[in-house]
């Protein structure tokens, strides 16, 4: 691995905030998954559509988004991506207990869905943009195995802190089946709630971490920036702007 790629400011800030990205999206379904069918009852598939707003709204955004990264600073993009989906996660985290509607996680997800779309894509446009054609593969190679890295660590993490918080709570920790959770009684459930909802303060920790470092991008260097953020002089004396 060329170490000379982590010299390029917005290649390491890119390194970072999908390090911060990959925990999350390894960590996040755990606790939620969980919550929802022990305290519940809902099917694995049925707790699974509950992520679904989020994943329209990546979607739906997409396009948009992507017309912005070339026009746009990605600490502008990518800022507001973060900034939004800390505050969609904190309103998911703060609802997860054990009378929370279903349009009370569909809302806050929707939130996490639009800034989602305004991380993944510029992210990775952004790490790449400024290293010469040469160090690419190299620079894309680097890239998605620091988002694996994050992922493990993510998922261990999380599998931890769970454990932990169901313990400091009185109930026993370790696996569930394979199949899904089982609804727990109702004496149970509260408690359950509350340790699944402190779990999730590790992906929200994230996301916090991943905004602060998205801070730290420069303005990229490729043509196509320059183009749209400067005007160009030839074009302006014809129409006569100064």
């Amino acid at each position: 691995m060329p170490l000379g790629l982590f010299k390029d400011r917005n290649f390491s800030v890119s390194n970072v905030a999908i390090t911060c990205m990959g925990s999350i999206g390894a960590s996040m379904g755990f606790p939620l998954m969980l919550w929802a069918q022990a305290v519940h009852g809902y099917s694995p598939t049925e707790s699974a559509l509950l992520m679904l707003p989020m994943a329209a709204m990546s979607i739906l955004l997409a396009k948009p988004v992507g017309d912005l990264t070339d026009q746009v600073h990605p600490r502008v993009v990518t800022g507001f991506g973060f900034a939004v989906s800390l505050i969609g996660f904190a309103l998911l985290t703060w609802r997860i207990d054990a009378d929370t509607a279903v349009w009370e996680v569909a809302v806050p997800m929707a939130i996490i869905g639009i800034g989602n779309a305004c991380i993944w894509a510029p992210t990775a446009a952004t790490a790449n943009r400024n290293l010469p054609l040469r160090l690419a593969g190299a620079g894309a190679g680097v890239y998605n195995a620091t988002r694996q890295v994050g992922s493990v660590l993510g998922a261990a993490a999380i599998a931890v802190l769970m454990d932990a918080r169901l313990s400091a709570h009185g109930l026993a920790g370790g696996g569930s089946p394979e199949g899904g959770a089982t609804q727990l009684p109702s004496f149970l459930q509260a408690p359950f709630a509350e340790s699944m909802q402190q779990a999730m303060y590790l992906p929200l920790a994230m996301y916090a971490v991943g905004l602060v470092a998205v801070l730290f991008y420069e303005a990229p260097r490729h043509a196509g920036y320059r183009a749209a953020a400067t005007p160009d002089p030839a074009g302006a004396a014809a129409t006569g702007v100064s």
